[in-house]
């Protein structure tokens, strides 16, 4: 019986030496390469290739293929040294063609080359091949306000004849899009989404999810965590020309535009979630989707402290909003060269966390493991009320950090999500990571 516990326990060791293995033992897929979390989507599946794009270390824009039958993998570089700042990062739109369209612009300033600022876009000229483009073409219309584009996310909507609607932060810092029903010939006018008419200085930080068909979901905060000691979550759907909190209710058109802030699904209130103990705990949104029936779910942050960050998980059942904590998430990741004087400049920074929107019942995230953040995926059969870890990087020397769902991949593809390794990421503006990839080297 003793021989056969130790077996036992070493086919357990053995097992799960085999399935979480420190970051180096993974293929990568790019060796230089960063992203934000608020340009998406960052990578897609089509057939059996992954599409992703990010920003180089000399702020190129980059896009690549990586075949998973063959193991090739394609880089084109579509912006030589654009704007050194991972803000900048491409997002992917696939066409019912198959062909790819890339969006991206500078973090609110002007990108090398640009005489006017711009969101940039381009479209393959073959299908699932992005050895061969089109000539870029430049969005430059703008909300009116001080700032200039950043972050893109865009969505089209099969019932609405393919229209694409593309959505930014605007010159006023608050969501923004204009929509196109020729593929990116001819804009509509720009539209601001939502908006505090209480307090015009706060600026929402969303993200967009869609069904492809005929809905687009928004999850939103009041503002930046380092400017809102009382973040909120909120939530929108857009359908057929309205905006609906997610019972349904109306609360806007697309001529009554922009949205109340206040009128919006709160998901998670900071204030009210902490009257008894006068502590707030501010929030910052990172992934929302659709799960099987089609009910919002998203994934968040609430930070009670600056290096105290928790990751939550919250539904809407198909009456009301639940939350539940998935897991402590450490503190920030950047590891900025400053003295003990000098504080973190952005000490909101988790390690990230993501949903898979193929299975939202499955989550991605990174937390550290003693001094070094590591990959982990977890697991709910009960609706997010309790959660099953499981490693996918451990006893790494670096960290891992902003592991991506990619989008399109079904539950037996091959490689499920991308992630970025630090040799160095001191601030947004000054990194040297790499993109990795779920899949061990051969």
């Amino acid at each position: 019986m003793k021989a056969f516990s130790i077996s036992l326990l070493a086919f357990v060791l053995f097992s799960f030496s085999l399935s979480a293995q420190n970051s180096s033992s993974f293929e990568t897929l790019s060796n230089d390469g960063a992203w934000c979390w608020f340009s998406d989507p960052r990578a897609v599946q089509i057939n059996d290739k992954i599409y992703a794009g990010w920003v180089a270390a000399d702020g190129s824009i980059m896009v690549a293929s990586h075949n998973q039958t063959t193991g090739e993998t394609k880089e084109v570089n579509i912006s030589p040294e654009f704007d050194k700042d991972d803000h900048a990062n491409p997002s992917f739109l696939v066409l019912p063609d198959k062909r790819l369209m890339v969006f991206f612009s500078a973090h609110s300033r002007l990108g090398k080359g640009e005489e006017e600022p711009a969101i940039t876009y381009a479209t393959t000229t073959n299908p699932e091949d992005i050895s061969s483009w089109e000539t870029q073409k430049r969005l430059t219309k703008n909300a009116e306000g001080p700032m200039k584009f950043c972050y893109s996310n865009p969505v089209m909507l099969s019932k609405e004849n393919n229209r694409i609607y593309l959505f930014w932060r605007g010159g006023d810092f608050k969501p923004t899009f204009a929509y196109t029903d020729d593929f990116g010939q001819t804009w509509s006018e720009v539209h601001s989404l939502v908006k505090s008419f209480s307090d015009n200085g706060k600026r929402p930080y969303v993200k967009i999810s869609s069904n492809g068909i005929d809905e687009i979901n928004f999850a939103f905060t009041d503002g930046h965590p380092r400017n809102e000691p009382l973040n909120s979550i909120y939530y929108l759907k857009y359908k057929a020309g309205k905006f609906h909190k997610a019972d349904g209710t109306v609360v806007g058109t697309m001529e009554s535009l922009p949205i109340r802030h206040g009128d919006c699904d709160v998901v998670y209130s900071s204030p009210d979630e902490f009257k008894e103990s006068h502590n707030a705990s501010r929030a910052w949104i990172w992934d929302i989707a659709e799960d099987e029936k089609g009910n919002p779910v998203m994934v968040y942050t609430r930070l009670p402290e600056e290096s105290k960050h928790q990751y939550y998980y919250a539904r809407w059942d198909g009456s009301k909003w639940v939350n539940s904590k998935i897991s402590e998430a450490g503190s920030w990741f950047p590891r900025y060269n400053k003295t003990k004087e000098m504080r973190e400049p952005e000490p909101h920074y988790s390690g990230g966390i993501y949903l898979d929107h193929e299975n939202t019942n499955v989550v991605y995230y990174s937390r550290p493991v003693g001094d070094v953040f590591e990959i982990f995926k977890s697991e709910s059969s009960d609706a997010g009320k309790t959660w099953t870890e499981t490693a996918i990087t451990s006893n790494s020397e670096k960290d891992n950090v902003r592991p991506y769902a990619i989008r399109g991949a079904g539950k037996n593809a091959k490689n499920q999500i991308l992630w970025m390794l630090n040799d160095r990421y001191s601030h947004y503006m000054d990194f040297n990571s790499k993109i990795k990839l779920d899949s061990q080297k051969k």
